[in-house]
């Protein structure tokens, strides 16, 4: 029988909390579960992941990228996209996935609130092998997104996925949003070889046996064989979800 390494679950004082002094600008706060500010520097192909908001009437300014893809998913408000190095520009609205892949000659972007809300956005940041040749970005709109029930009030919308119609460039092989309604279970499958990342959202959720609160995140490290994951939720609950590939396995300092 394979043996599975244990869920390594993350409660909110695990998260580095990233702010104006990080970002040298007032109006920006990221909370980050796995980057450089943190004891995981990554999980699988993930080599950051933000929970992150953009103040109403604020951004950051132009700044560089390379090699990696951007999955931006923004749960509340809207902001815009500029990249002054390829003249690529666009809005992102509310229950979008932007998609930026950096590729080789890099970007250099600003993302900048010009509503009236701030904008709430979950962000995971992977690397992409092989580093596509051109930079390009991408919306998603929600209306766009697949939207289908997992079990009996249990029902997922699909960013990143087989029913998915944004290609990515990154190992993420599934980027989800799923809502369970109360005293509802899902089983989560993953393949040979797939990691897995869970963020809870709103409500709370028991996931392989282990009670979670909101923005209680939980990773599961890339392993051989297919596993099952088991989620309830006796009150009812809001969970990102996210599977990928084993990349760069689990990374962290101790």
């Amino acid at each position: 029988m394979t043996r599975h390494p244990a869920p390594l679950v993350l409660t909110p004082a695990d998260h580095a909390v990233l702010g104006a002094a990080e970002f040298g600008t007032p109006g920006l706060v990221a909370v980050e579960s796995i980057g450089p500010f943190t004891r995981v520097r990554a999980c699988g192909p993930l080599v950051t992941v933000h929970d992150s908001l953009i103040a109403a009437g604020h951004g950051i300014g132009h700044h560089p990228h390379r090699n990696h893809e951007r999955l931006f998913y923004l749960e509340r408000g809207t902001f815009d996209h500029d990249d002054a190095r390829n003249g690529i520009s666009g809005h992102v609205p509310e229950g979008a996935l932007a998609r930026f892949t950096e590729g080789r000659g890099g970007m250099v972007h600003q993302e900048w609130n010009h509503g009236a809300v701030d904008a709430e956005i979950f962000i995971l940041v992977a690397a992409t092998d092989p580093i596509p040749e051109e930079t390009s970005f991408e919306v998603l709109p929600r209306e766009a997104m697949p939207l289908y029930p997992e079990t009996p009030g249990v029902v997922t919308r699909e960013m990143v996925g087989p029913r998915s119609p944004l290609p990515v460039h990154c190992d993420v092989r599934s980027f989800t949003d799923t809502t369970l309604q109360p005293g509802t279970a899902l089983t989560w499958r993953l393949q040979d070889g797939e990691g897995a990342l869970l963020s809870v959202r709103e409500g709370a959720v028991s996931c392989a046996g282990v009670d979670l609160g909101r923005k209680w995140t939980v990773l599961l490290p890339p392993a051989l064989g297919p596993r099952e994951v088991g989620l309830t939720s006796a009150a009812g609950a809001r969970v990102i979800r996210a599977a990928f590939g084993p990349g760069y396995g689990l990374v962290t300092t101790h």
